[in-house]
């Protein structure tokens, strides 16, 4: 494996401590940061940062400190107390360059002579105080903390070691999103920094009747997607399909974007929804389009899906006619999952949920397609960037297939041939339109895949697929590249693609859009969120406060679009539905005492039974009746959870509780 870095002064690997000072109405984190080299070459990078490119100003790196606030609080004042500094001189950093779409040609600017002329501190600042944000009720202070500071004239690059974030707090309602499940708990933990603070929330009761995974679509394909409910349902807890003019006769709203949105927050707040599959193309289910603009562009229609699933706010917070726009309030954190199935006819439909449903049930293999294309022309900048970033979390048992521009013509039959492979995912960069890309760009001469050419695949196995090429996920149009590789028989399960363009850095083929790419590999492996919901919003959560700071981040946050299933897993199968255990007896929230018979009912081939009291296994069945006897006499007074894992031959299949 081959990488390629931002190369800089200084590097950074985050610890953090949460506050070895607590009191009423403080508190601190300490972030610390320490020189790593590169590869021997003499030069120091910064991990786990982002560099800010501002055209002609010195890069320096930023962290995006994500600080979860107790329970009911918002942010009085803000401090960032640094250690001594560690000095050096003699360093000359680079300037920025205005960012690119793929479909232009780059500007090169020179350094503004002003900044690189003085020895005045650069930044003059040691943070940037973002947002509070709210992910399901957990309010999250945003801040960009700056570790290295520059006088350019003199060359002096100043490094702290150390910055401590200073927080004082004062009262707050709580949140009206905040459920106070285990599982939310769980999940604003991938997102903070200090974990801790957790604690200071409290739980809540669950929802009396549960929606897991609910299907929004039209009166037409409703009975369609209601097979696919049935099979959700044996995984999920809970679903339902509800048709869009059931909700707008149901629910109020400006338009009926709007109602489905409200409806969508009802059912996450009353039923504890997670996933949202919106059933059906633009014609069957509304879109909301945002309005967002940067480098000389604008879009006033963005499709932006994410609009059904950030449940804070309205993202309208002015109440012209346009949404998105910086002083809306956008809610930057995704309450849920949300993915849209691109279906106008009942035949699409079906071969959607088949599609979904074989796909669910598949060995999931253990290779990867990185393709480059060049960007530009002799391969300056580098977009092998992009294969060299991804291929940096996936784990080391895969086989990655590295499809380069550079190693010789891709073709079409080398492009069929690699999606022929059966890989696990295909990751693309190049250039591209609504439906069209670029698989090779110069070396032997461009190279074209079209919607028509998506016929031609015969992989039996189907990968999801990422690319950072422009408007090739336009879902607004008729059709995009990513709707024609999810509708087809071969194809793709599942695809993250660009509603408008993409962009990128004359330094870096991968700053921008790249960063979304990568970010969505870094969910699924290292972060576990093999959903592709999830994972789509666990790989945007790292870039909230970029996305909040910068338009050209703006633009890709709000442009990258999950078409497929939100709650289908990329990295494991789901059971025959025949292979089933299911407790019987204690009923669920019934009051027991004494010694307790716990029974189970099975289907299929179940030859084994774990019983779990509280997370922790007490007993092992290997055969039927399968059955424990529970002395609650040993455990305090209260609720307490249930749990039975199903194995079949030594072969993990279901779980209940």
């Amino acid at each position: 494996m081959k990488g390629i870095k931002t190369i800089f002064v200084l590097a950074l690997l985050l610890s953090l401590s949460i506050p070895t000072a607590f009191s009423e109405d403080t508190f601190t984190v300490e972030y610390q940061f320490n020189p790593v080299p590169v590869d021997g070459c003499g030069q120091w990078m910064i991990e786990g940062t982002i560099l800010q490119e501002i055209p002609g100003e010195p890069l320096v790196p930023y962290y995006s400190a994500s600080i979860l606030l107790p329970q009911g609080t918002d942010v009085k004042d803000v401090k960032v107390n640094p250690c001594t500094p560690i000095v050096q001189k003699g360093i000359d950093l680079p300037w920025g360059q205005p960012p690119c779409t793929f479909s232009d040609e780059p500007v090169k600017v020179g350094k503004n002579e002003e900044i690189y002329g003085s020895d005045d501190i650069y930044p003059n600042k040691l943070f940037d105080i973002v947002s509070v944000q709210s992910f399901r009720g957990f309010q999250i202070l945003c801040i960009n903390l700056f570790p290295v500071q520059y006088k350019p004239k003199s060359g002096t690059v100043k490094f702290y070691e150390s910055l401590t974030v200073e927080v004082k707090f004062g009262k707050k309602m709580k949140n009206k999103l905040y459920r106070g499940l285990q599982g939310d708990k769980q999940d604003v933990t991938d997102i903070v920094d200090n974990l801790e603070m957790v604690g200071t929330y409290e739980d809540g009761p669950s929802p009396v009747q549960i929606e897991e995974y609910i299907i929004v679509t039209n009166d037409t394909m409703q009975s369609t997607f209601g097979e696919l409910a049935n099979w959700k349902d044996k995984y999920v807890n809970g679903t339902g399909v509800y048709t869009v003019s059931w909700i707008t006769a149901n629910y109020t709203g400006v338009d009926n974007a709007e109602k489905v949105r409200n409806f969508i927050i009802d059912m996450y707040t009353n039923h504890g929804t997670k996933y949202v599959l919106l059933g059906g193309d633009i014609a069957a289910v509304p879109y909301r389009g945002f309005y967002v603009s940067t480098g000389g562009y604008v879009d006033s229609d963005m499709l932006a899906d994410m609009y059904f699933a950030h449940l804070d706010g309205n993202h309208n917070a002015d109440g012209d006619s346009r949404w998105g726009e910086p002083n809306d309030n956008v809610d930057w954190y995704a309450e849920i999952a949300v993915g849209r199935a691109p279906c106008e006819t009942i035949t699409e439909a079906h071969n959607f949920v088949d599609k979904v449903i074989a796909y669910e049930q598949m060995d999931k293999p253990e290779r990867v397609c990185l393709h480059q294309s060049r960007v530009q022309s002799g391969n300056s900048p580098d977009s092998r960037c992009l294969a060299w970033g991804c291929d940096d979390w996936i784990p080391g048992g895969y086989y990655v297939d590295y499809l380069f521009e550079e190693d010789g013509t891709v073709t079409k039959t080398r492009w069929i041939n690699a999606w022929a492979a059966n890989p696990a995912v295909v990751a693309h960069i190049g250039h591209g339109n609504t439906n069209v890309y670029h698989i090779n760009y110069e070396v032997g001469g461009t190279v074209s895949w079209y919607n028509s050419d998506v016929p031609s695949l015969t992989n039996t196995f189907f990968p999801w697929t990422t690319s950072v090429a422009c408007i090739c996920g336009e879902i607004e149009a008729n059709d995009c590249l990513a709707e024609a590789y999810v509708k087809d028989d071969c194809g793709a399960i599942a695809a993250i693609y660009n509603d408008n363009y993409g962009w990128f850095s004359l330094l870096n083929a991968c700053q921008y859009s790249g960063e979304f790419c990568e970010m969505e590999f870094r969910a699924c492996w290292s972060d576990g969120y093999e959903k592709f919901g999830d994972m789509l919003n666990q790989a945007r959560s790292y870039l909230v406060s970029s996305a909040e700071t910068n338009s050209t981040y703006r633009w890709c946050f709000y442009e990258r679009n999950l078409i497929g299933d939100p709650e289908t897993p990329s990295l494991t199968w789901k059971p025959p539905p025949d292979d089933t255990v299911t407790i019987t007896n204690p009923q669920d929230g019934q009051w027991i005492f004494g010694k307790v018979l716990i029974t189970v009912s099975t289907t299929g081939c179940i030859d084994t039974v774990e019983f779990y009291i509280d997370s922790t296994l007490v007993f092992t069945d290997t055969a039927a009746p399968f059955e424990y006897l529970w002395d609650t006499t040993q455990y305090p007074s209260g609720q307490h959870t249930i749990l039975v894992k199903g194995y079949c031959s030594g072969v993990f299949l279901t779980v209940t509780k």
